[in-house]
């Protein structure tokens, strides 16, 4: 079996496509290296670099995949106010564009990561489930929910691609670029403190996730295509143990053998408590929970392998500013 990723070079990429290989699949792909690195794509695998809007049908069509895997991404759904153009290009065009050329290639699976973002605010202090209405509260989360509608509605009109959606959350690990100062808490965390800086925290820090460590996450989504209950289906994937920011920095502190240090900043718009179930996502892919990684053991192998590597510069800002109004200062 063939498959074909879509932001080979990045984090949640680059662990798929080795689970992919690891899998005894054919593995190819892309990535404009705007985020990922080429380092990041595993041995064994076929690398382009070619952006997700560009043409792809002379590319996928030769190739001939089983399987398109849609990864790439600019997630970072705070700066998504003030980029919602580029927001919108790089998600939902970048999704049509890249699904079109699946469907000229007679791609059979298509699967994509949508994320927690278009839940919104939750209206109950219950997790979402897969079954919870959709409410996205910023342009990243309403790209997402928009590219889910896009894939459903291309795979009824023209009778497929099959397809799978998952909606990653908070998810971090080796690999993960942790030199962007708009998106990844974990990586701007583990980067200040390598600067010798204090963590930088909107409000008190009282907000809460599930932080999620990606081996599972990856096993999931490259076992979509060959799961018969996933078809057509849609999963919340990540982890179940809820923590707050600061509770995260001390972690981590204690984890890099540092004093927790913190830079209080003033709060911004976004989703106090963001939790989800994982219900449907166990009982289809059992087998990628059996060895699951705990919060603080994958930050020790996140440090560990960051520690090990090069610390690239700093990722800029992916577009201008297009609108200005409320952009947190220490984001200028």
């Amino acid at each position: 079996m063939k498959a074909f990723v879509t932001g080979i070079a990045g984090f949640i990429g680059a662990h798929v496509a080795q689970h992919l290989l690891d899998a005894g699949w054919e593995v190819s792909g892309i990535d404009d290296l705007s985020g990922g690195r080429i380092e990041n794509v595993p041995t064994g695998a076929e690398f382009r670099q070619i952006d997700c809007n560009d043409s792809l049908d002379e590319l996928l069509q030769p190739i001939a995949p089983t399987a398109v895997f849609h990864l790439a991404a600019y997630a970072a759904e705070g700066l998504s106010h003030h980029i919602p153009v580029f927001n919108y290009q790089n998600n939902v065009v970048a999704t049509a564009n890249v699904l079109g050329a699946a469907c000229r290639a007679n791609v059979e699976h298509f699967v994509f990561t949508s994320s927690i973002a278009a839940y919104g605010h939750p209206k109950s202090g219950q997790p979402f489930d897969e079954r919870t209405p959709c409410h996205p509260c910023d342009p990243y989360g309403t790209a997402k929910l928009a590219c889910e509608h896009h894939i459903q509605s291309v795979s009824e009109y023209f009778g497929g691609p099959r397809y799978t959606i998952f909606r990653p959350h908070n998810v971090f690990g080796p690999q993960q670029n942790i030199a962007d100062p708009y998106r990844n808490v974990v990586g701007i965390f583990i980067r200040r403190a390598l600067d010798g800086q204090p963590f930088p925290v909107f409000g008190d820090g009282s907000q809460t996730r599930s932080f999620s460590y990606i081996d599972s996450v990856a096993a999931c989504i490259a076992a979509a295509p060959t799961t018969e209950q996933a078809v057509n289906q849609t999963f919340n994937v990540g982890g179940d143990q809820p923590m707050s920011v600061r509770e995260l920095g001390e972690t981590l502190a204690e984890v890099m053998a540092i004093e927790p240090a913190f830079e209080f900043l003033p709060p911004r718009q976004e989703v106090q408590h963001a939790h989800a179930s994982h219900a449907k996502v166990r009982s289809v892919f059992p087998a990628a929970f059996e060895n699951e990684i705990d919060i603080r053991t994958g930050l020790e192998r996140m440090v560990a392998y960051v520690r090990q590597h090069s610390v690239p510069e700093p990722t800029p800002c992916p577009s201008a500013i297009e609108i200005s109004d409320k952009l947190p200062p220490s984001w200028r």
